[in-house]
């Protein structure tokens, strides 16, 4: 039978979650049904039922009745995709895992193993990747190694975050929402989409602010009378104060504008700013009366530490983007990126009122990047062999700074110690090529290279404090043991090249006009570095037993990931069902790992290769329109995993989650009245941490429960007046549940972890024009 043909066909497996996110949401009245959604995982719109990859797709009305409004929500309802704050870290920074892939640590030596993009620029560090989904025309998400068309660092996949066009050919139009709701949630935003010349010239503005007032819960913050922190880098003690607690206040503006230059130019502009601050209750769940600390019995609502945990972050991202259709066979585009971020945060990182680990100034994160990516489509063979080509430059210079003191310099004679790194100048450049050739009018062979070199140097500042004002140094690190340090400045330097050679190939086949199956088998690496707060050779584990002796100056190597992925796409009994799954098997070697250690002058990050390990997973998506006005979705995911050494896991991802989803349809003479229930399911698991999964379990504290959510929305769309009302609640019977801990040492059985949201609710307003 003859496959469909979607608008545009392309040359490579990928994996891809879907979401449109539009400013004005859209009207219900022809009823559900199974409508195509089109899709740029693979850099061209082609069909997504069409893409021979693992796929979850969400409309915009979809979107709304989860009432998804941030990045670290997208999970809830996407099988083996886990997103989630830090924990004692940068609370504006997404820690993503997808199929058990993940990075935990936002050192700036350590890339991501799940990229974000925005408009088509890659991040390179997560600060400001927790951010308010808003204006968006879609999200995507591809699912496993991403190596091909994605590159370095996406082991795990990518996220891509693709803003609402200016439109030449609309006319002036936008929208106006303003969403109020308990803990003093308030947000108001809109668009407004500006022709200059009609068909020619448009802008696009858009604009929100987003905030939380009183949070959900109360810390009362206790400053050591040793070192207490102060904003400012006062060291003055004060008083015992209770702070709120999940407070957010989030401001951003944004400008894209379309240029359709002749028939065959278009040139986008995008720029965007956006200000984050944020605060979150870090607690400590275990008893630990031997340090004189007592967990707290309602973590939903109140603790004791020396500091409460905030960030502060902002961005600025922009990008330029010209597409050239040179003739009906041949195009090329070029997309020139550019961010400047600033981003820093403080932390009681034990979690504890005891004097054990804390900061005692902000960590900081700055970093500025540049990148431009050329790629080259075309077509051979009368249309059997599509094929992209392209180049990819970047290149980043940034600092990483931090002031901590441990539980281990008490009584040393060492105060703090503080790690100053400059990324000099990181480089990647790399070239790839896929194409897709037709073997048969149903059968399709997809493969895919891409050469990558990057030159990573670094330059470290480290002293310890021999004294509380810091008057009083000394090198923090063995100079002997430092790479070309200069003992008269405690400044050590290193500089690493690396490369690597990424594949994809895969055939896939239309059983049906309705029904696709597919295998790929593909690669990706995760760019080495160095660390930054390497002090010496290491000589004991985390639980100060003797271990061989380990060079923490020794610079991590890049992290590959292998992958078999089969699936299958299809629509049944009259496109009323609608079925994906797929099964994946990842093969994970030169595993790094972050370890965080409690040395004699302060907090130490060793990041490390160790071992190797195998993941095992299942994802499964059913829509059902059982009607025009009754609708049933559910997913499901499932995850395992083995490590060659089980002392080297860091998977931190349940290994279990489901949801389920009602919607049903009223319509009504002025409006229509959307209903929507939705059910999910998390499974429980362990920390992500160099701690080792025997002394995890050992200790139930460290285990991350699971937990099951109901949400509603109910929806008035009066299309007539241009005016939408919805009502809505999430975690509806208000389930106490926590967030992944940091392991800090599990000798004091140390699991500092941030707490979950509580029931909460609103209304949203919105009017279009």
């Amino acid at each position: 039978m003859q496959r469909k043909t979607p608008t545009k066909k392309l040359p490579l497996a990928i994996s891809a979650t879907i979401i449109a996110l539009s400013g004005a949401p859209s009207t219900f009245a022809e009823g559900f049904s199974l409508e195509e959604v089109v899709v740029t995982a693979r850099k061209k719109e082609e069909s997504l039922q069409d893409v021979p990859v693992a796929v979850s797709s969400f409309s915009a009305d979809d979107l709304q009745a989860y009432n998804l409004t941030e990045t670290t929500e997208l999970s809830a309802f996407t099988p083996s995709v886990f997103i989630e704050q830090n924990a004692a870290s940068n609370l504006s920074s997404a820690k993503t895992t997808i199929r058990g892939q993940v990075q935990s640590d936002t050192l700036s030596t350590l890339d991501p193993s799940v990229g974000w993009y925005v408009d088509d620029v890659y991040l390179a560090r997560t600060p400001g990747t927790v951010a308010s989904m808003f204006d968006l025309s879609r999200v995507e998400v591809l699912k496993g190694p991403q190596g091909t068309l994605y590159g370095r660092n996406t082991t795990g996949g990518a996220i891509k975050l693709i803003t609402k066009k200016a439109e030449t050919d609309t006319g002036v139009n936008g929208f106006v929402t303003a969403t109020a709701g308990n803990f003093g949630t308030q947000k108001i935003g809109g668009a407004i989409n500006l022709p200059i010349i009609e068909d020619v010239l448009a802008v696009r503005l858009t604009a929100l602010s987003d905030e939380v007032k009183d949070g959900f819960g109360r810390v009362t913050v206790t400053p050591t009378a040793v070192a207490p922190y102060y904003p400012g880098n006062d060291f003055l003690n004060f008083a015992t104060e209770t702070k709120k607690a999940g407070q957010k206040d989030v401001e951003m503006y944004r400008l894209n504008a379309t240029y359709n230059a002749s028939d065959d130019l278009t040139v986008l502009f995008f720029y965007e700013q956006n200000e984050f601050y944020g605060n979150a209750l870090l607690l400590n769940a275990y008893d630990a009366p031997a340090i004189g600390y007592t967990a707290p019995n309602d973590l939903l609502h109140d603790g004791v530490v020396n500091a409460l945990q905030e960030a502060w972050n902002e961005t600025q991202t922009a990008s330029l983007t010209l597409e050239y259709d040179i003739n009906d066979n041949l195009a090329t585009k070029l997309v020139i990126g550019w961010r400047d971020m600033e981003s820093s945060f403080v932390s009681d990182v034990d979690g504890t009122p005891v004097p054990l680990n804390y900061s005692l100034q902000p960590f900081v994160q700055n970093a500025e990047q540049k990148s431009a990516e050329w790629q080259l489509t075309g077509d051979a063979m009368d249309g059997g062999l599509e094929w992209i080509t392209g180049l990819f430059y970047f290149e980043e210079q940034g600092i990483d700074f931090s002031t901590t003191n441990g539980a281990a310099s008490i009584g040393s004679g060492i105060f703090a110690g503080t790690y100053n790194g400059t990324i000099d100048r990181n480089i990647s450049r790399s070239a790839f090529f896929s194409g897709t050739l037709h073997l048969t009018d149903t059968v399709n062979l997809t493969g895919g290279l891409r050469y990558t070199r990057d030159t990573k140097p670094v330059s470290v500042n480290s002293v310890i404090w021999l004294d509380p004002t810091g008057s009083t140094t000394a090198c923090r690190f063995t100079v002997a043991e430092a790479p070309n340090a200069d003992p008269s400045t405690c400044t050590w330097r290193k500089s690493d090249n690396y490369e690597y050679m990424s594949w994809s190939v895969g055939l896939d086949w239309a059983v049906s006009d309705d029904v696709l199956v597919y295998a790929k088998h593909s690669s990706a690496s995760r760019a080495g570095g160095q660390n930054i707060r390497a002090f010496g050779t290491l000589t004991s584990d985390l639980n100060g037993n003797p271990i061989e002796p380990l060079d923490t100056f020794q610079s991590f190597e890049p992290e590959q990931v292998k992958d078999i992925e089969l699936g299958l796409k299809g629509q049944f009994f009259d496109n009323s069902v609608q079925v994906n799954a797929a099964y994946f098997h990842m093969w994970y070697s030169d595993v790094q790992t972050s370890a965080l250690l409690n040395s004699p002058n302060g907090l130490t990050t060793f990041v490390s290769n160790t071992s190797a390990a195998q993941y095992d997973g299942f994802e499964a998506e059913v829509k059902w329109v059982v009607t025009d006005q009754l609708m049933l979705l559910a997913t499901y995911g499932k995850l395992d995993w083995a490590y060659d050494d089980i002392d080297d896991y860091t998977s931190g991802a349940p290994d279990e989650e489901y949801t389920a989803r009602i919607n049903y349809l009223l319509p009504l003479d002025s409006a229509d009245i959307i209903f929507d229930l939705n059910y999910s399911y998390r499974g429980e698991f362990l920390p992500n941490s160099s701690a080792g999964l025997l002394n995890l379990n050992v200790t139930p504290e460290a285990k991350v429960n699971d937990v099951s959510q109901i949400g509603a929305r109910i929806t008035a769309d009066l299309t007539d007046l241009g005016i939408n009302v919805a009502l809505w609640g999430k975690n509806l019977t208000d389930e106490k549940y926590t967030l992944s801990p940091l392991v800090l040492s599990t000798a004091a059985s140390l699991y500092a972890m941030g707490v979950g949201m509580p029931r909460s609710y609103g209304v949203d307003v919105t009017y279009n024009f």
